[in-house]
């Protein structure tokens, strides 16, 4: 209890309070750590004098400035490396400015193999619309209870030539934790790398991408510092260093090349040949810090606490008459992630209301997952809805609130959470108030 509280005196929003549409002062309550996670006073005050004392491009000047800049730039892939099991001189690390531009380029590597990409129903759509525009694309079932169906990747991956499986590290609907080593292991199997969407799962789970040695090892595995408890703008795609020494920059330009002429080029090899222009540098620095700063919390301490409020949160919601949660995954197969809808709302209104009367920051929507939503709020047709918002941009997308733990919450935000879906669903005349009665469920478009 004492490690949690000096833990949350570290994070300003735990004290913050703001003005609501009804006109009352609320105290933030954040339950939104899968969109974006805070970053901790101490790693602002580490940005800050980076910015303050180290400002200079890398990689390209002699003077003090640059060279300090650099050195701390460089050593970020190093931290990286070590936090997720990673090998120097076997891996590479691209950075980038967010995971979608990470999967980005592993789909750019890999465009000219030979080949299709399997990609599963609960993907992100960062993890799925990238791979469709570079090749065929094979999804890969996902059961009513919002598992991967193990039999249907079994089958897919035997009765196609397979070159990448897509698989998120931890779904950011659901929760859900696919086992990635043993689909690691079929792919290779196969003749196949994988690719992994570690965005939910860098700052929640301990992460070992493995030897490359091993049947099991990651081939790709992208996160993003914005989910990490880390400021916005930086990100990481680890990948193969042969097979990124071999492929064109992704974009060409600064930085990337060794020599230029009139009509030749020799591009630059390692980290520089993906790395176009300047990046965000003291987004990186402090990312790297903030990984050191997990690191000495230790990751078990983080996934025992979230799993604890999780457990407690979830029995609880799943007790409250109207209360429907999205999936059903035992606590242990799954990250801190709660998707839920109340009978006679719109997701829209829930997320409002929580909001304006409680406090509570959550999300809702669809979450740039909709194969994945449509199939667990039953939607047999998605393709009506799509249907319907083609004829008006304005119709009602189905979609759930999503509440998400992260390593600052305590038993009071849960049960503030707990007591306010409570209260909504026993009081369905709060959703007349904001015009939200009917809701809109895929059944409507039917």
């Amino acid at each position: 209890m004492q490690k949690l509280e000096s833990m949350r005196n570290l994070f300003p929003v735990t004290d913050q309070e703001f003005i609501s549409p009804v006109g009352n002062s609320r105290r933030i309550i954040y339950l939104d750590h899968g969109a974006s996670t805070h970053p901790p006073s101490n790693i602002l005050d580490f940005y800050r004098d980076f910015l303050q004392h180290y400002y200079a491009n890398i990689h390209r000047g002699n003077h003090y400035l640059s060279q300090k800049a650099s050195e701390l730039f460089d050593s970020v892939t190093d931290t990286i490396l070590r936090f997720i099991g990673g090998e120097h001189d076997r891996n590479q690390v691209i950075f980038t400015l967010n995971t979608t531009t990470a999967i980005d380029i592993a789909s750019y590597i890999m465009q000219d193999v030979e080949g299709a990409t399997l990609v599963t129903e609960m993907e992100h759509h960062s993890n799925d619309l990238p791979h469709r525009r570079r090749g065929e694309v094979v999804k890969v079932l996902v059961d009513s209870d919002g598992k991967l169906d193990y039999n249907d990747l079994q089958k897919k991956i035997k009765s196609h030539r397979v070159k990448l499986v897509a698989v998120t590290g931890a779904s950011n609907v659901t929760g859900y934790l696919p086992d990635i080593h043993a689909i690691a292991r079929l792919a290779h199997e196969h003749g196949a790398k994988i690719l992994v969407d570690g965005a939910q799962l860098l700052a929640h789970k301990k992460v070992d991408i493995k030897s490359c040695d091993n049947d099991e090892h990651i081939d790709f595995f992208a996160a993003a510092g914005h989910k990490a408890y880390a400021p916005f703008g930086a990100a990481f795609l680890v990948a193969p260093r042969k097979t990124c020494d071999a492929t064109t920059p992704y974009i060409p330009g600064g930085g990337t090349v060794q020599f230029v002429t009139n009509n030749n080029v020799i591009w630059a090899e390692g980290q520089d040949r993906h790395l176009a222009g300047t990046p965000n540098i003291p987004g990186v620095v402090a990312f790297g810090k903030t990984l050191e700063w997990l690191d000495e919390i230790g990751m078990d301490w983080i996934r025992e606490h979230e799993l604890g409020l999780l457990r407690m949160t979830k029995e609880r919601l799943e007790n409250i008459p109207g209360v429907k949660m999205l999936g059903n995954i035992p606590p242990d197969e799954r990250l801190a992630v709660l998707s839920f809808n109340i009978d006679g709302y719109f997701d829209e209104g829930v997320s409002s209301l929580l909001n304006d009367t409680y406090g509570i920051a959550t999300r809702n929507g669809c979450f740039c997952a909709h194969p994945y939503v449509s199939k667990l709020l039953d939607c047999d047709n998605p393709e009506v809805v799509l249907q319907a918002i083609l004829e008006n941009p304005d119709a009602p997308k189905p979609g759930a609130v999503r509440a998400t733990i992260g390593i600052f919450n305590n038993e009071s935000d849960m049960h503030a959470l707990i007591n306010a879906v409570g209260e909504l669903a026993t009081h369905p005349e709060f959703a007349k108030q904001i015009g939200d009665a009917s809701g809109a469920q895929c059944t409507d478009f039917a």
